[in-house]
């Protein structure tokens, strides 16, 4: 992993811990990049925390399910024991 990726992960570990504070955050990131001479790898992390971005909200979408299809994978979840045991 890359100093980039890390960057981006704690920035959005942070985000996601208080979301009020997010644009606090990316200031005293710039900061410190600026500081470190590491402000050439702005537009890397933003990359990678975008990623991170959308990679949660898929996750969270696809996670929850509905009571339809809870109520079919119960389904399809007895019809294969009872085919096994028979």
């Amino acid at each position: 992993m890359d100093i980039a990726s890390q960057y981006a992960r704690a920035l959005h570990e942070l985000v996601e811990k208080e979301p009020a504070k997010g644009k606090e955050y990316l200031r005293n990131l710039r900061e410190v990049l600026m500081q470190r001479g590491h402000g050439k790898l702005l537009p890397r992390i933003y990359g990678a925390y975008e990623r991170l971005q959308l990679r949660s909200e898929r996750s969270k979408r696809f996670s929850t399910a509905t009571k339809e299809q809870e109520r079919t994978r119960k389904l399809v979840e007895l019809y294969r024991h009872l085919v096994n045991t028979h």
